[in-house]
């Protein structure tokens, strides 16, 4: 029994440490950038930290936006003020649309539609992004160029967490999420994340994204069923991963990654079970450790070699964090190593993160609660002010 928990153990967690080598192995700047007309959509709602940097970030593009489609959800959103107290740093136009309210989707979606009926025939490419990400410089360029020169059709990046100033469940949340984002492609294939996406004008054209997004949660899973359901090529770029710093505290990291695990689980429930047989199986290394404590010495080589391999994998993790333009300080890097080194403490923990997906009928994403019976049946059940959690 001890030799069977323990392989099972081992191997699911030198899988993750296989798809950071991987990643490490071909993550190299593209070599080829090309210029382009490419109009930028963000939805965004009620005042946030974040976006000052964000604005800054644009400003330094080495492939400068036509302009930018700013989607907000009513005039008495705080979001909408601040766009324009910050749009003077950007060296091309902001259009503020206002999206008005419908209960039958989310609001980013209802956001999304009203933006998209500003995009026209001089439109190369639109890329979506999120409000939460701190961009590169040549983040625009990489992610656009292949939607630019008919490579792909849609191009998807990832995010990668910055960690200094974050508390514990913060450094969870980013320890299951770094290893998501290297995680087998196969699993993921033809997913697109919504914070960092470009679509070509052809494929945008026949995607018909209003249609598309008309009654779904998760505007990233409509997207992915309406490409997928096209034949559309979908490439997620590797070089294309965004820095994003913490914003709220542990309570907001958890109910972030919930959110994001139960649109996985909605949208695409089989890629939900296989990350779920992944954690568990990492998991096992609990009964192993219980078995080592009581006298077994075997037990106490696996938990050692697994957490060894934790260990590994946190170091390359940073190596990561460094490629992508990241410094963090010695206390966030040393978090993460401790978390890969105590496995048995690390694993039920992202196990326990993992099953607050398992109900999804609802779901909150900031100031509402949807009731979410399906991807395409979705109701608000509640709003509250933009900007108000609680």
């Amino acid at each position: 029994m001890t030799l069977l928990l323990g392989t099972i153990a081992l191997l699911a967690t030198c899988a993750w440490l296989a798809g950071v080598i991987w990643f490490l192995r071909f993550f190299r700047a593209p070599a080829v950038e090309v210029p382009g007309r490419v109009t930028l959509l963000l939805a965004v709602t009620g005042r946030t930290d974040g976006l000052p940097p964000l604005f800054a970030a644009l400003a330094r593009q080495t492939l400068q936006p036509r302009r930018m489609l700013v989607a907000v959800e009513t005039e008495s959103d705080p979001a909408l003020a601040q766009v324009r107290e910050l749009e003077h740093l950007l060296p091309f136009p902001v259009e503020v649309v206002v999206a008005g309210l419908d209960d039958t989707r989310s609001q980013k979606a209802t956001n999304m539609i009203a933006a998209l009926a500003r995009v026209d025939v001089d439109d190369d490419a639109l890329v979506l992004l999120d409000a939460d990400i701190l961009p590169q410089e040549h983040w625009l360029s990489w992610l656009a160029t292949p939607a630019l020169n008919g490579a792909a059709d849609v191009v998807t990046g990832y995010r990668w967490h910055a960690l200094d100033g974050a508390g514990p469940a913060r450094h969870v949340v980013a320890w299951l999420d770094r290893s998501l984002a290297l995680g087998p492609r196969f699993l993921a294939s033809g997913l697109v994340w919504g914070g960092s996406v470009a679509i070509a004008r052809d494929a945008l054209a026949r995607m018909d994204l209003a249609t598309a997004l008309a009654r779904t949660f998760s505007t990233d899973g409509a997207i992915s069923r309406r490409a997928r359901a096209l034949g559309l090529r979908v490439l997620t770029r590797r070089a294309v991963l965004l820095p994003t710093p913490p914003e709220g505290g542990d309570r907001e990291a958890i109910a972030f990654k919930t959110r994001q695990l139960q649109i996985v689980h909605v949208y695409v429930p089989s890629l939900w079970v296989w990350l779920g047989v992944a954690l568990h199986g990492e998991a096992l290394v609990v009964p192993l450790a219980v078995l080592g404590v009581v006298g077994d010495g075997l037990a106490l080589g696996f938990v050692a070699a697994v957490g060894a391999v934790g260990v590994a994998r946190a170091v390359l993790h940073d190596r990561v964090t460094r490629a992508v333009g990241i410094r963090e300080g010695v206390a966030a890097r040393a978090a993460q190593v401790a978390l890969g080194a105590l496995a048995p403490l690390t694993a039920p923990a992202v196990v326990a993160l993992f099953w607050t997906s398992a109900r999804t009928r609802v779901i909150r994403w900031r100031h509402i609660d949807y009731e979410v019976l399906g991807p395409e049946e979705v109701r608000v059940l509640r709003r509250r002010v933009p900007g108000d959690a609680a």
